[in-house]
């Protein structure tokens, strides 16, 4: 639908309906900024996470009780 027929379209309805209709573009445009947010590009978190050798060994008793 044209921008033009869109708005005239618009224009016809009750006055609480193009409140709908605002609300609604709103909605839309809320969404639209939030699915912008969310996506992520490879490599974003390079060199910012860290996982070390011993990653995998279990912990020592130490750690467990406290002591450490």
């Amino acid at each position: 639908m044209h921008s033009q027929r869109l708005i005239q379209e618009i224009e016809i309805l009750p006055p609480e309906l193009q409140k709908q209709v605002s609300d609604f573009v709103g909605f839309l445009r809320k969404q639209q900024q939030k699915q912008a947010i969310k996506k992520r590009t490879v490599g974003e978190y390079k060199d910012k996470i860290v996982i070390y050798e011993d990653f995998d060994e279990p912990l020592s008793d130490d750690f467990w009780l406290g002591e450490k």
